[in-house]
């Protein structure tokens, strides 16, 4: 049996001084800020600290910790069972809080969480309160995801590569073209990995945000895939990447010829720059700048307004602030209340408690891993059942979409692990659909695709093969039955998830009764 190599991520991404760890991690009730109602904000820290106070001030945004102290209100927090609460009141209507969490120690120095001095470092903690949930339409979505490239054109399917960074040859029309395939399925929602002009076959380096690549078909190829995908009740969700460009997009190449748009990046003095991990081909936004901020917010309302796109996926979204997602969503919220946006997220539930009132969703890594491990026999069911209440514990289900999928583009495909035991494979997907959450198929999934290369020579890569559309794929009718299983006894997203006593994972099981006592769907 081969084995999954560990996660390649870092879950919960903390940036903690040494020495003394001044910890919120947005810790909150309720966990989306509600009009009307206090929000209470707990603080952990050292015996040593004697005092701790949040000050809060209501802006647009993006503000500094500076301007957060110059601008807000200070609210003391008190001690309260091996912690700090402070609480900030009650707010009406919709409006977008920045605070930051400042704590002095006996010796009279500040501190600042999460664990940083001195002040120019501080966390600047932002949430919106809002009535906002996850679009009504997304609680019976059924996502299917597209790596462009991989899937298919207008001719068919694409052939292997020679390189694993090579163009395939997939492109818009191929996706047009498979929408009697998916509606078939039963598929009402697909999610197109980047289709921006870009210099990679991935397109997760853009260089044109306001342009489709034409080795993807170009503009006319979208609008067509929309105006098809419609007529079959699919919508259309487009991959967005906001944390970082192309090195040629033409707002870096400005900024490096030293022009108005320098700031825009985190670009030094002798040249170098901050960049997405170490790829020199994907400098860092700066969306902490008011100007990049909106300009990266304009390019995302284009699509809306111009193609009626109905959502985006969030590349990276441990990358920028919250302060621009609470500004993103905000502006894209007023054109489109309908419009859905989640974020891929590869961090645990309770870090992921930042996104809970500036998106709509996001990904579930942990519970992905988790169910890997579970159908591996390397995790029992009881600690399993525990992962998968771990998001609906830290984002109730009701105020926040968790997508949750067994494969993904940069993953190993679970087959690779299971030495092709396609049952496993129906087991864990039959998990996606008697759960609650938002269940995402990564292309080929129904067709029991997989791959020979390991991610220890291949990269995490190694997933994005050539689509199959054998109309009696190995889990196609499975697939099919699961969906219209899904579609006829839709999860209440606000009902909680039974467990046997015992631990023992039956999925059906839990969907069909409904006579113990459940755990609790939310920590309040």
């Amino acid at each position: 049996m081969r084995r999954r190599p560990k996660a390649a991520f870092l879950f919960g991404m903390f940036d903690l001084e040494e020495g003394l760890a001044i910890d919120h991690q947005y810790d909150r009730s309720p966990a989306v800020p509600r009009p009307g109602k206090p929000v209470v904000l707990r603080v952990s820290t050292p015996p040593s600290i004697e005092e701790v106070a949040v000050i809060a001030a209501v802006h647009p945004g993006p503000l500094t910790a500076s301007q957060v102290q110059d601008l807000g209100r200070s609210y003391p927090a008190r001690r309260a069972a091996g912690h700090w609460e402070a609480v900030i009141p009650g707010m009406g209507g919709e409006a977008t809080v920045h605070y930051v969490v400042r704590a002095t120690g006996r010796d009279g120095r500040g501190w600042y969480a999460d664990g940083k001095r001195p002040e120019a470092s501080a966390t600047v903690f932002t949430h919106r309160v809002t009535d906002r949930r996850p679009p009504a339409w997304t609680h019976n979505a059924v996502v299917y995801q597209i790596f462009v490239d991989r899937f298919a054109n207008a001719s068919g399917p694409v052939e292997p590569t020679r390189q694993p960074n090579q163009w395939a040859g997939g492109d818009v029309h191929g996706v047009t073209a498979a929408l009697p395939y998916l509606e078939d399925l039963g598929v009402n929602t697909v999610w197109l990995t980047p289709i921006f002009s870009a210099k990679s076959y991935h397109g997760y380096d853009t260089t044109d945000l306001y342009d489709v690549d034409e080795r993807f078909g170009g503009k006319p190829a979208l609008e067509a895939l929309i105006e098809a995908a419609a007529g079959r009740n699919i919508r259309v969700v487009l991959d967005f990447v906001p944390n970082h460009l192309s090195n040629l997009h033409p707002w870096f190449i400005e900024a490096q010829a030293g022009g108005p748009k320098r700031d825009w990046f985190f670009i030094n003095a002798d040249g170098s720059y901050a960049m997405f991990f170490s790829s020199t081909g994907m400098p860092k936004v700066n969306l902490n700048n008011p100007e990049a901020q909106q300009a990266m917010i304009d390019a995302a309302r284009y699509w809306v307004d111009e193609f009626g796109i109905a959502g985006y996926r969030i590349d990276h979204v441990l990358g920028p602030e919250e302060s621009f997602f609470a500004a993103m969503s905000t502006q894209l919220n007023a054109v489109d209340p309908e419009l859905w946006l989640f974020g891929e997220a590869t961090a645990t539930p309770a870090f992921c408690r930042r996104y809970g009132s500036v998106l709509d969703g996001a990904t579930d890594f942990l519970f992905a891993y988790a169910l890997r491990d579970y159908m591996n026999g390397e995790l029992s069911a009881t600690t399993l059942a525990q992962v998968e209440q771990e998001a609906a514990a830290a984002l109730p289900h009701e105020d926040f979409a968790w997508v949750r999928f067994v494969d993904n583009h940069d993953m190993s495909r679970a087959l690779h692990h299971w030495d092709d035991d396609l049952p496993r494979l129906e087991r864990a997907t039959q998990a996606l659909f008697d759960l609650p959450g938002v269940p995402s198929i990564f292309y080929g999934t129904e067709q029991g695709l997989t791959h020979e290369i390991t991610t220890e020579v291949g990269g995490l890569e190694v997933g994005r093969v050539p689509m199959q559309f054998d109309p009696n794929g190995r889990l196609v009718a499975p697939l099919r039955q699961m969906i219209q299983q899904r579609m006829a006894s839709p999860i209440d997203p606000a009902a909680p998830v039974f467990w046997s006593p015992d631990g023992t994972a039956s999925w059906e099981w839990n969907r069909r009764h409904a006579s113990l006592e459940p755990r609790a769907s939310s920590p309040e």
